[in-house]
């Protein structure tokens, strides 16, 4: 018999003993001596090896760990013991891991105990290192996990795949000046040997291997606080840094679980059961030192980690397929969560922005993925993690809750929640029991098929509409699916969605509701009368794209000049987004999606939601010709549209934070495009800010740093630097990075360069980000690549191994490029290397490339004349 446990060659096993509980017998090992894992992966990878498959198999079941582990943050060694309870559930497969003298029999309980060694590792997965600087300057070792998704093995061997649920009864030896957080609460804590402790921890309710968490904090400290509004009353309590967690965890706190700010730290947080992990700037808020933007920010992932209490821990997928039951959940439910404690903020505002757009420009190339979709080893598992997973997910739900109704919805997520506690569910598990609850069952529209199709079919269509001149309806045509390469296109197979078509027209406000399935050619919507224009898609409620008939788009500007208000923001950022993103296509002239904004320049649209859209895709154009002859005249172009609502919301301090967030976004394009008296107000500021950092309202302080930079000398940019090393809030350092990255000296360029090879300067977890802002200075961007292809090994060590940020940052530093040339370099520089989970951040940055070269050949002329004759009518 044997027996197939997960764990890595890192951790070497000293002891194996393995004990049958019904006989009370030991069941020895066929081996006499102890194991290194070493030795038997390269056993393992021989023909002789009884087991090919990465997945484990399914004869066994761990019920229970009993787990003992001895940290040392001196050598940053690991010992540990661990004792497995398995049940044997299927006598089908005799293959386990570990070689017995006999066999196990169905309904068979055996505990399996392994004594080993490891090592505390430096790549932010597994049990690693966390680096600070104390008060004094001395650098500070703590120890964290990272699990998720494949990384438990690196610290304990087990049965590293989500659907095998055990409890976890965790010790930990350590020094006792350091404070040991896992999963559950502190039972019994006593004096070990040599000094050191040992402290038992509460048995985990039962729960996937990737949710065990450990930390060992040293020169942390921990604010408490009990809630009030709950049933039962909750110890929560924050951790940090001493040197930090003054004046920053009070935010954090309105929560009701355990969470720890760590300095390395590769994800944004971690929704581990009982003890959320987070970058620090997740979740510390300073509100002196910390902007609105930040505070929402911290408020969102809170949310959605604790959604992720349910949403992944209490129910669990299956497989990593189905991740997206995880993460789609946890982000849609972020924004439920903050609009009900936080209304004013606004924020289901910002759906569409965040969600729709992002996954909408990966899911619009060849090398997107299905929501759902295969997936076996740990690079491939690791490269799903993404906007795919968490957005276009998230998307989705809110689809089929818009279709199911939001009192049926919740009906069925309870009893989904009820159904699955504590165990695992697949994606069709959820569908139907929603669709026990709903009424949407019409022909080829029930709720299975209807997500079926969404989650496990890559991309998602385009819809054509016009409005027929002879009779009172409009038409709907065929679908196709929406990719913005041609070459794409051509050779793309046919595929269909059903599509909820929500309507409305100019005639009513009232909501309309019809399909679009397979095999539907031209649809007819009859009218009372003959509509002037017609939404199909009202509120983003499906995942597709309208293009509209010329003569709607026209009625579209009409009505924009005269009272854009009409149509609502986040319809209006809708129309917006899919008129450039058809141009981006070679689907649509340049000339429909510019008239189509000219409205703004009269400084009456308010709202963040279509400025955010309107912002996002001129700056992508502005990259795309900046070395061409063009830029002058369209960097003018953009200043006439953003100078009467500069004018209009000043430099005065807005109360809502709605308007100062888009305050805050106008300011930075007006400074940005050369506003003189934009510049002028944040120079002053920033002279302000360097003698009293109080003195400029924080919002704001991120622009003025950067124009104080891009403004002002050497010396300037030097005391920034200082500053940027001093700051204990995270936000504050992440703010005055930005900044210096907006240098236009190529001295400091390199200097900034130079400063991302050095770990104690700009952390690993941090540099994915801080590549990403110096790469949007125009000044910088052929710098940065030039850097980045010279010191790839130096990046791959720091980034590369084991996580995606090494394709994050790759892909932030070549999705501008615009030319042949830097096309088939970029190509021929990647090709080859062995890139792991980053090879598909990689690809996206060359389609990037292919999308710009595509959108010259289809634009760039039709832009200069377009600039030309706007120029003539301005004048006139």
């Amino acid at each position: 018999m044997l027996i197939i446990v997960a764990v890595l060659p890192l951790l070497f096993f000293t002891n194996l003993l393995c004990i049958s509980n019904e006989l009370s017998e030991t069941v020895q090992m066929a081996t006499e001596r102890p194991l290194s894992l070493k030795d038997q992966i390269v056993q393992n990878c021989s023909e002789f090896y009884p087991w090919r498959k990465i997945r484990l198999p399914s004869d066994l079941y761990p019920t229970y760990y009993l787990m003992r582990i001895q940290p040392n943050l001196t050598t940053l060694s690991l010992t540990g013991s661990i004792t497995v309870t398995i049940k044997m559930v299927c006598e089908r497969l005799e293959q386990w891991a570990f070689q017995l003298n006999r066999k196990i029999h169905m309904n068979e309980t055996i505990r399996f105990h392994i004594n080993y060694k490891g090592y505390i590792h430096n790549d932010l997965v597994g049990f690693y290192v966390n680096r600070h600087f104390n008060e004094k300057g001395n650098e500070i070792i703590s120890a964290s996990t990272q699990f998720e998704a494949t990384n438990a093995r690196r610290m304990f061997p087990c049965f590293d795949e989500p659907s095998y649920k055990a409890i976890f009864d965790l010790s930990v030896i350590h020094d006792p000046t350091h404070i040991v957080r896992t999963n559950m609460h502190l039972i019994n804590s006593m004096y070990y040997r040599n000094g050191l402790v040992i402290d038992q921890f509460a048995p985990t309710v039962k729960m996937s291997t990737y949710l065990v968490a450990l930390a060992v904090l040293n020169e942390y400290e921990q604010i408490s606080n009990v809630t009030q509004k709950t049933k039962y009353s909750v110890e929560v309590s924050v951790f940090a840094q001493s040197n930090v967690i003054a004046d920053q965890a009070e935010f954090g706190l309105k929560t009701g679980i355990d969470m720890i700010a760590l300095s390395d730290f590769a994800e944004g947080a971690m929704e581990n059961w009982g003890m959320i992990t987070f970058r620090d700037g997740m979740l510390l808020h300073n509100p002196k030192r910390s902007t609105t933007r930040s505070k929402e920010m911290i408020a969102l992932v809170i949310c959605h980690e604790y959604a992720h209490q349910w949403f992944g821990n209490l129910v669990t997928m299956n497989w990593w397929n189905d991740l997206w039951l995880n993460e789609g959940f946890a982000n849609y439910m972020e924004y439920l969560c903050v609009e009900k404690i936080y209304p004013e903020w606004k924020v289901i505002e910002n759906f569409y922005l965040e969600n729709f757009v992002t996954s909408m420009m990966l899911d619009g190339l060849e090398t997107s993925h299905a929501i759902s979709t295969k997936v076996n080893d740990p690079a491939q598992i690791g490269s799903i993690f993404d906007v795919i997973s968490y957005q276009k997910g998230a998307s989705i739900i809110g689809m089929i809750m818009g279709l199911a109704g939001a009192d049926n919805f919740q009906r069925a997520l309870r009893e989904y929640l009820q159904i699955y506690a504590y165990n695992n569910a697949e994606g069709d598990d959820l569908w139907r029991i929603i669709q026990d609850h709903t009424s949407l069952d019409t022909e080829n529209t029930s709720v299975v098929n209807i997500a079926h199709c969404w989650t496990t079919q890559v991309g998602y269509p385009m819809v054509a509409v016009s409005i027929d001149s002879k009779t009172n309806s409009f038409i709907l045509h065929n679908q196709t699916r929406f990719l913005y390469l041609e070459e794409s296109r051509k050779k793309a197979a046919s595929t269909f969605w059903p599509i909820p078509i929500q309507y409305r027209t100019d005639l009513s406000e009232n909501l309309n509701l019809t399909w679009l399935k397979r095999g539907d050619k031209d649809i007819k919507i009859e009218l009372p009368e003959k509509p002037r224009w017609v939404l199909a898609n009202v509120h983003s409620l499906g995942y597709f794209r309208v293009f509209y008939h010329q003569e709607i788009y026209e009625e579209f500007m009409k009505h924009f000049a005269v009272n854009h208000t009409i149509i609502s923001a986040v319809d209006r950022a809708v129309i917006i987004n899919d008129a450039f993103s058809f141009v981006k296509a070679g689907l649509m002239a340049i000339d429909t999606a510019l008239n189509l904004i000219l409205y703004v320049k009269k400084g009456k649209e308010l709202n963040r939601t279509p400025w955010s859209v309107i912002t996002n895709h001129l700056r992508t154009i502005e990259s795309i010709i900046y070395e061409t002859d063009s830029l002058p005249q369209f960097q003018e172009f953009m200043r006439t549209l953003v100078k009467s609502t500069y004018k209009h919301l000043g430099w005065s301090w807005k109360k809502r934070e709605t308007e100062r967030m888009l305050q805050t976004e106008i300011l930075s394009l007006a400074c940005r495009l050369h506003v003189e008296d934009c510049k002028t107000q944040a120079m002053e500021r920033f002279r302000s800010w360097i003698n009293d950092e109080n003195s400029v309202h924080v919002d704001i302080q991120p622009l003025v740093l950067e124009e104080g930079v891009k403004q002002g000398s050497y010396e300037d940019w030097d005391l920034l630097y200082s500053k940027f090393i001093k700051a204990k809030n995270p936000s504050l350092k992440i703010m005055i990075l930005t900044a210096l990255s907006a240098t236009n000296d190529l001295r400091l360029i390199y200097r900034y360069l130079n400063m991302c090879l050095k770990p104690t300067i700009i952390k690993p977890s941090v540099l994915p980000k801080a590549i990403g802002f110096l790469v949007q200075n125009p000044i910088a961007n052929l710098h940065v690549w030039r850097f980045f292809c010279v010191h790839y090994d130096e990046f791959n060590k720091l980034i590369g191994k084991t996580t995606t940020m090494l394709g994050v940052a790759a892909k932030s530093i070549i999705e501008s490029f615009s030319t042949q040339y830097a096309l088939e370099e970029s190509v021929r520089f990647f090709e080859g290397k062995q890139l792991g989970a980053s090879k598909p951040r990689i690809e996206q940055g060359i389609d990037s490339i292919r999308i710009n070269i595509q959108w010259r050949k289809y634009n760039e002329e039709a832009l200069n004349r377009w600039l030309k004759n706007w120029k003539h009518s301005m004048i006139l």
